[in-house]
């Protein structure tokens, strides 16, 4: 196999307040996976444009054969022109993406890039530089199988600066000054809700506990991290034989942590094991303060036992962080006001208060009729932005929905009415200090 210089392309993010908050875990991973199968047969780097105007991202982006990208709908817009942008200047070379924007809208990515990976992309990578290696790129490659996360190496971090990697600030508190990292142990969301883009639904699998310590232990010695954010859609899962092993390499590793749950389901022994691994806070997915709106949108969730599960972290000391959203279909007209008093009655750490929208991937994107859902065909992709006002009260909603007059669920809101009553919700977090994080 002759060699070859690739460059994995981490988007501007913009969007994101903080864009350096989190590694690009996905990137490093299949960078890590690459080193370990071709060796010194790939030149492989990260090209880190977080932070980096869109206008002047091309001049940060050096000469490699092949380009790779991971994809998510808000960077959409940006990726494009910035492969537009490098094939002036590079015109030999290729431009290669996956991610969950590639799996929604196959055909449109097709226009964009020479190749594009859908689904899990462990071994399409491989086969990816295979055939680039004898001039055989094919246009698409799809991953049918399941993969076992356990078959693949924890994900290097050396393709970033250390400055790039580790954060103050990751915990609440007297825990803020700890050095900390982002991690991910897991991967498949058993649920369907059907605001969630989320496109690895299904079962879902976990590292080992051994390759969980490995990376815990790599991360201690080599970037002295005392603090982690654990970006799994499920930090202490439902099940207790999935909770337990991961819990109990936590322990050993005797680190602090936070990371998120559902808002039932999970047991109060495993709730006591995850305070003794360290985990100090909890964000936890309520979404809304209306029992309707959660049947609506598929939560299946009970706000009664939302609030005893919140009860239960207190009683435990674990922080808790809300994870709420307002737009829904089907919420009451009083939800500003509802939503207001649940915060004040279980009196959480912070608040993460989200706007409504139609994400492409989510059941409300492929199906809006099925919600009283009319979308708008002309808003860019970058205006899929569903949290506003949080610092900044002069920053303003995207109108990307409206609903109809008249909706399987009742009378439709309109947009200035959901954006207002978001707006008094955010001004209430801000003021009382729930936006602290």
């Amino acid at each position: 196999m002759k060699s070859i210089s690739a460059g994995f392309v981490v988007p501007i993010s913009d969007h994101n307040f903080n864009p350096f908050r989190n590694p690009p875990l996905g990137s490093l991973y299949l960078l890590t996976i690459l080193k370990q199968e071709f060796g010194t047969q790939i030149d492989e780097s990260l090209i880190d444009l977080r932070g980096v105007t869109p206008k002047n991202a091309v001049y940060h982006v050096p000469e490699k054969e092949v380009y790779l990208y991971s994809v998510s709908t808000l960077d959409f817009d940006d990726v494009k022109q910035l492969v537009n942008e490098l094939r002036e200047v590079y015109p030999g070379a290729k431009h290669i993406a996956g991610g969950c924007h590639i799996d929604i809208f196959p055909e449109e990515s097709s226009e964009v890039f020479d190749a594009i990976s859908l689904g899990e992309g462990e071994e399409s990578i491989k086969r990816i530089f295979r055939d680039l290696s004898i001039s055989e790129l094919k246009s698409v490659y799809k991953q049918e199988e399941e993969i076992d996360l356990n078959n693949y190496p924890i994900g290097s971090r050396e393709y970033l600066p250390k400055s790039a990697v580790v954060q103050k600030n990751i915990l609440i508190k007297e825990y803020k000054g700890l050095l900390g990292t982002s991690v991910i142990f897991s991967r498949g969301c058993p649920y369907n809700c059907y605001f969630c883009a989320n496109v690895t639904r299904g079962r879902t699998r976990f590292r080992s506990p051994d390759l969980i310590l490995e990376e815990l232990e790599y991360l201690k010695r080599e970037y002295n991290i005392e603090a982690l954010a654990i970006k799994d859609d499920q930090s202490i899962p439902v099940n207790k034989e999935q909770a337990r092993p991961m819990l109990e390499a936590l322990v050993k590793a005797g680190l602090k942590w936070r990371g998120q749950t559902r808002a039932n389901g999970v047991d109060p022994e495993m709730i006591k094991l995850a305070k003794k691994s360290g985990c100090i806070e909890i964000a936890v997915g309520v979404e809304s303060v209306s029992q309707r709106a959660l049947e609506i949108i598929n939560k299946n969730i009970d706000l009664d036992e939302a609030k005893d599960y919140l009860r239960f972290l207190k009683q435990e000391g674990i922080d808790r962080r809300l994870l709420l959203i307002m737009g829904l279909p089907g919420e009451s007209e009083d939800i500003s006001e509802r939503t207001i008093e649940f915060i004040k009655e279980n009196e959480p750490s912070s608040v993460l208060l989200s706007l409504f929208s139609p994400f492409p991937g989510s059941e409300t994107f492929r199906n809006p009729e099925k919600f009283g859902i009319k979308l708008n065909p002309n808003v860019p992709f970058d205006h899929y932005i569903n949290v506003f006002g949080r610092f900044d009260q002069n920053e303003k909603p995207f109108k990307i929905f409206e609903y109809e007059e008249e909706t399987p669920f009742g009378k439709g809101k309109n947009m200035e009415k959901i954006i207002e009553e978001y707006q008094t919700v955010q001004s209430f977090l801000r003021t009382n200090g729930y936006n602290d994080y």
